[in-house]
């Protein structure tokens, strides 16, 4: 065993030649195309930069001087080099953090770690940030604004809005019931459901949707999966919203909400090799996006009277009704077209399954969220009505509200909230909505609480699609299931480390992706159509190169560097030719008009106004060493990126998988670690779980041990861990397993037995028969038996009757895996003479040939069980202490090996590596508590990578599609949609109960007051007016003429460009258009 273990040094320069040769062994085509793409951009960017550099214009890179616009964001011009390069720039900086997760996933420095659910831990910060900080955070939002606009470059001074200065006006009704009640008119900062407040919103549950993630705290399930539904809520009301104000229904608004919601994804996709329903947040808001903008845009010339409107609504609300909660086929005819069931990364029922298990958790949501849209107006007027009145009214009606609202979540907390993940879910469309619409009312229920937010969860709250997505890669590794690493042993200093990068490059591509999406997709529809074509074109072209190399074998870093060289240059040669010499000319002329300029260049020898107005002459000026050095930067740039992707591939982790088959030199390799069983973290969960007050005994006194593998370089990619029930019933459901041997080997069995769900396997039981085999069948396929065999003529026996049977050509299924071990009977009994020992060798010879026989003949894994130590001392018979004492058996374990049982066997569990710290408490001289034996159940599980196959899982059968409908509680939602349409309250009914106690203020009595003043201020006709007859004077209908073009003037004028376009609008994205709903 010494020499077998000696071979580790010879197995890491194995393994360290493998993984230089196989940096891009395992990318996807799309992984190899997003190479060489992004690898020619940063070839570009770094030759311009060194030319600019070179030249003396470094200063002038990002100043747009052919145009004098200095706005980054500003559509892309292919004549102009400033914004050439700011295109570039963006792109690199956008490679550079996919190559960073790319690394984070696939070549970790540290391997990735499973996750722990602690609930103390949870909760500690849980309420550490959204209390603690959040609260520490609050401010006005009149603050938050001036801050905003300072970080902006508005020093906040000026151009204040005469809102802000209004204060709520309120008189008591009761002591002056003639005089009428003054409505206060709102501002952006104490509107009901304000851009503060959403921001906010959207923070706290990020927030606790992430650390849901990082600890796995599945026992919050519901409560995560009602934060979604209110995301998807935001869709609707965010998108309504904008449609309803705007009227901007054209082709590059669409193309810039769907490159807001998928651009970042889109690449995560094609750099990763993952499918696009893995980050489900993002096709669920794209198709509920879509479903507004085709309801909105259906007769949108009637979208402002007043039952049009509605009635789309209405009929939207049947077809949801019939889609998903009728169980008729309708939604897979629908989708089958585009998805299938064919098992995919984020997927493992089928995309046709998971995305109607997405869709069908929110389906009524983002109609709930355009129905709240809708009545937006009536609701922030409800408001303000009751706020006008005096604080005994106001608060009654208040009250009435609030106690209707907390009743149904009460109901909702005691009933569904505490139902089992797969019952909840079932019941989340139609009863999400409750905390909900809750939490809105109560979050708004005076101008005070509206005019605060929290800055850190408002801060959180702008980049939620970011970090939902980046938190898969960068935070979260795997695609979210285990843990980056960058500090091993320091989880707490590990966590700040890995966030505040996570932070700051999500920030980052939030950024970027509003910038390329201000440059690349204008407010002109040619332009948005001519950058998709080019930027379609460029991918698929990237994408072929990248299979005519996996065609050729030739997918090599250094081959993909050269691609990327050749297709930088000519990139880079393209940019000059276009836009170097106006750009230099530009330049040239702004640095003769300033006197202060300062900065030296190549030029310096030749006086400005020397300079030739030619582009020839221009070229002539500068030197061939301004010419060359920039592709040779270039180049050397795309070097040092590829010497850092292999450094990282080389001596690097992985990413989580089987592990490799020179693993088998240090499976052994681990101790027994003391755990504390009093420390706090222990204390907390016994008496949360079991009542415990206090512990008596703790380790070391308590014998408390675990089992651990000693740390491995992580170039060996041998990432040992526990193997629980399921993981194990991957690995041998279909299989048949069999252990052969001594009472060791029993041991060893019902330690596996164990590990596979059979808790009561090995307990204590002096009735049962100790001698006997043990048949077992779990997951009703796998056979998994124990056969008695104490002495080595016994295992051949039956090793012999299980070769014979596999090979008899009968219906019998042969083992796939057989555990042997045995020694410790033979050195007790057929030792003695040299005749023993002689007819005790050739037998071990015959075993060892079966042994390679099962392997080679029907390709079965053999291990062999090494005896466990002997605790001399405790042996409780003469003979044992005559002929078994350690020393005994050391040598029979020389013997065995000596006669090639180690040799012949597929892998070697090591007994006394995992007994050697343990020997005290052998209670017999052989055998050892039974949870010992489970480190060695755990070294032969974690072995089974390499030793079996990819075993032949079963066919996956999805759930039928449209198992999840359920008719009644969609009649519910239709008929809640109804009373929020037909009655004008986007609480579903909710409102009226304030009519009890206050006249004035039931929704359909607000109707023509609050739409009156919205149509007055987006410049559409009152709702009255587009139910009057048509006049036929001349006059009037030059008069009618005359205000329809005034109001499709201010809807022009008050039409957003890109760069407002943007989250603000898009629920999940960022906060909804600051735009008055009413006044």
């Amino acid at each position: 065993m010494g020499d077998y273990l000696q071979e580790k040094e010879s197995f890491l320069q194995l393994q360290e030649t493998a993984n230089s040769s196989d940096v891009l062994a395992d990318a996807t085509t799309s992984t190899i195309a997003m190479t060489m793409l992004f690898g020619s951009i940063i070839f570009t960017t770094a030759s311009l930069a060194a030319r600019l550099w070179l030249t003396g214009m470094w200063a002038w890179r990002n100043n747009d001087t052919t145009t004098g616009a200095g706005n980054k964001s500003q559509p892309l011009d292919i004549t102009s080099l400033p914004s050439i390069y700011s295109l570039l720039h963006y792109s690199t900086a956008f490679g550079m953090i996919l190559f960073y997760s790319y690394i984070c996933e696939r070549h970790p420095p540290f391997f990735h770690e499973e996750k722990t659910y602690d609930r103390d831990e949870f909760f500690f910060w849980s309420i550490l940030v959204v209390v603690f900080a959040g609260g520490h955070s609050l401010r006005k939002n009149e603050v938050i604004k001036r801050r905003n606009k300072q970080s902006s470059g508005d020093d906040g001074t000026g151009g204040s809005d005469d809102d802000n200065s209004k204060k709520l006006q309120m008189t008591n009704e009761d002591d002056q019931p003639h005089k009428q009640a003054v409505v206060a008119t709102p501002t952006s900062e104490n509107e009901v459901l304000n851009r503060y407040q959403t921001e906010e919103w959207k923070g706290w549950m990020q927030f606790t949707f992430l650390l849901y993630h990082y600890m796995h705290a599945m026992e919050i399930y519901n409560g995560i999966r009602v934060m979604i539904t209110c995301y998807v809520w935001m869709t609707g009301f965010g998108n309504f919203s904008f449609f309803y104000v705007s009227n901007d229904y054209s082709l590059p608004r669409v193309l810039q909400m769907l490159w807001r919601l998928n651009f970042l994804a889109f690449f995560l996709c094609l750099t990763h090799g993952n499918s696009y329903i893995l980050y489900y947040i993002c096709p669920l808001h794209t198709y509920f996006f879509l479903m507004v903008y085709a309801v909105m845009s259906i007769g949108k010339e009637r979208n402002y009277t007043k039952w049009w409107i509605r009635k789309k609504l209405g009929v939207l609300a049947l077809i949801i009704y019939v889609v998903w909660d009728c169980d008729i086929g309708i939604f897979e005819r629908m989708h089958s077209i585009f998805l299938s069931d064919k098992p995919i990364v984020g997927a493992i029922m089928g995309s046709n399954w998971e995305w109607y298990f997405r869709s069908h958790l929110d389906h009524w949501s983002t109609l709930l969220g355009m129905v709240f849209a809708l009545n937006f107006p009536i609701i922030s007027l409800f408001y303000r009505k009751l706020e006008a009145r005096g604080k005994s009214r106001q608060w009654m009606g208040k009250s009435a509200v609030a106690a209707g609202m907390l009743l149904a979540f009460g109901l909702w907390v005691h009933g569904p909230l505490m139902y089992s993940k797969i019952a909840y879910n079932a019941t989340n469309p139609y009863f999400g909505f409750i905390p909900l619409v809750t939490y809105i009312y109560l979050r708004n229920l005076t101008p005070e609480i509206r005019s605060y937010s929290m800055v850190l969860l408002h801060e959180i709250g702008k980049t939620t699609l970011e970090t939902y997505l980046m938190q898969h890669h960068i935070w979260l590794t795997s695609n979210s299931k285990t843990i980056l690493v960058f500090l091993p042993g320091w989880p707490r200093v590990n966590l700040a480390l890995v966030t505040y990068l996570y932070v700051v490059l999500s920030r980052k591509l939030h950024k970027l992706t509003l910038l390329l999406r201000g440059m690349l997709l204008p407010d002109d529809r040619k332009e948005c159509i001519n950058s998709l074509v080019g930027m379609s074109v460029t991918l698929a072209g990237f994408y072929c190169t990248a299979f005519l190399l996996e065609g050729t074998d030739m997918t090599s870093l250094p081959t993909v560097g050269m691609v990327s060289i050749v297709c930088g240059a000519l990139l880079h040669q393209t940019v000059i030719d276009s836009s170097w010499s106006t750009y230099r000319k530009s330049v040239k002329t702004i640095k003769g008009s300033d006197p202060d300029d300062y900065l030296a260049d190549e030029y310096t020898t030749s006086s400005q106004s020397d300079i030739p107005e030619s582009t020839g002459q221009d070229d002539k000026n500068e030197s061939i060493y301004s010419k060359l050095c920039p592709p040779l930067i270039g180049s050397m740039v795309l070097v040092v990126l590829g010497l850092i992707w292999n450094g990282f591939a080389t001596a690097g982790a992985s990413a989580v998988g089987s592990l490799p088959p020179w693993c088998d030199a240090f499976a052994n390799d681990g101790a027994w670690i003391s755990i504390d069983g009093c420390n706090e973290s222990s204390r907390g969960m016994a008496y949360r779980d079991f009542g415990v007050a206090s512990y008596g005994t703790c380790a070391p006194h308590a014998g408390s041990y675990v089992w651990a593998w000693k740390e491995q370089p992580s170039r060996t990619r041998c990432r040992f861990g526990h193997r629980n029930e399921a993981k194990l019933e991957k690995s041998l459901n279909g299989r048949e397993v069999v252990y052969i041997g001594d009472s060791m080997t029993r041991y060893l069995y019902h330690a596996s037995m164990r590990a596979m769900g059979v808790a009561e396997s090995g307990a204590y039981d002096a009735t049962g028969p100790k001698h006997a085999d043990i048949d077992n069948t779990l997951w009703g396929t796998t056979p998994i038996n124990f056969k008695w065999a104490p002495l080595a003529v016994d295992q051949l026996s039956v090793l012999k009757k299980v070769n014979r049977l596999a090979s008899d050509g009968t219906e019998n299924r042969p083992p796939e895996l057989i555990v042997l071990g045995g020694g410790a009977w033979d050195r007790l009994h057929v030792y003695s003479t040299d005749e023993d020992r002689q007819s005790h060798a050739a037998t071990l010879k015959e075993l060892g040939q079966e042994m390679q026989k099962a392997q080679e003949e029907y390709g079965a894994a053999v291990a062999w069980f090494i005896p466990t130590i002997i605790n001399s001392q405790a042996l409780n018979t003469e003979e044992k202490r005559d002929h078994m004492r350690e020393e005994d058996m050391e040598a029979m374990r020389a013997v065995y090996a000596h006669n090639g049982i180690l040799s012949s066997s597929s892998f070697v569990i090591d007994g006394p590596a995992f007994t050697n710290s343990r020997v005290a408490e052998s209670y017999d001289g052989v055998h050892y508590p039974i949870q010992v034996y489970d480190a060695g159940a755990q070294i032969l599980f974690n072995a089974l990578d390499w030793l079996l196959p990819p075993g032949m899982e079963d066919p996956v059968t999805p759930p039928r599609i449209g198992k999840m409908a359920n008719p009644m509680l969609g009649l519910l939602m239709l008929v809640l949609v109804t009373i929020g349409l037909v009655c004008f309250d986007g609480f579903l009914g909710f409102s009226y109960l304030a009519s009890i106690f206050v006249k004035g203020v039931s929704p359909h009595d607000l109707y023509e007051e609050a739409f009156s003043v919205l149509h007055k201020q987006i410049g559409v006709p009152s709702p009255d007016e587009f139910g009057s007859p048509p006049e036929t004077s001349d006059g009037q209908q030059h008069n009618t003429r005359s205000r329809k073009k005034k109001s499709k003037s201010r809807r022009s004028k008050s039409k957003p460009s890109s760069g407002d376009v943007d989250e603000e609008i898009a629920a999940l994205i960022g906060s909804r258009k600051e735009v008055e709903l009413a006044s």
